[in-house]
């Protein structure tokens, strides 16, 4: 299953960057569905990545991210899950700016996922979910690249999840699902 969501933000593909690629690790701070992210400093960086990849705390539990491709000139990356699934083989999501103007950018994200068996049977509902997923992460991109703040989606979760608040293992490349 390929397809690619795009969102155009009203900054430039440098600020942009900066967020969303120089700022890898920190997806955390600004997406909803990632209650908390960390550089995962044991991978090797890729064509001068900041960082080998991440580890995301999410509602579909800890996930590892690792960059397979990085290009800083042209604003352009992709990266692997890494996660225990009985619907996912692989899931690989490759995201890139294109400047409209010195004010405006494109954002772009593919994911490209190689469904199980039991996936393809779910293969309509996955789809869905995994667009709307998509879409919030690239509101949510927006906002705080506009803003420069986590939107209202985000300071929400945020504040159920110190309501709900339990006392997490320490999130970390050793203890992500692989």
């Amino acid at each position: 299953m390929k397809f690619s969501k795009q969102i155009t933000v009203n900054a430039s593909a440098g600020k942009v960057w900066d967020i969303l690629g120089r700022d890898f690790a920190n997806i955390g701070v600004w997406a909803t569905s990632v209650s908390h992210s960390v550089a995962n400093n044991e991978l090797a960086k890729v064509n001068n990545s900041p960082v080998g990849g991440r580890v995301c705390e999410t509602s579909f539990g800890k996930i590892s991210e690792e960059f397979t491709a990085y290009d800083d000139d042209n604003k352009t990356f992709s990266f692997k899950g890494v996660f225990d699934s009985k619907m996912f083989k692989s899931v690989i999501n490759t995201s890139g700016l294109t400047s409209i103007d010195e004010n405006t950018t494109e954002v772009s994200f593919g994911p490209n996922v190689e469904l199980s068996f039991i996936g393809t049977l779910m293969y309509p509902m996955i789809r869905m979910m995994l667009g709307k997923a998509i879409d919030v992460i690239l509101d949510d991109l927006k906002y705080y690249v506009e803003n420069g703040k986590p939107s209202p989606k985000k300071l929400a979760s945020q504040k159920k999840q110190k309501s709900n608040a339990r006392t997490p293992e320490p999130l970390s490349p050793e203890n992500a699902q692989t």
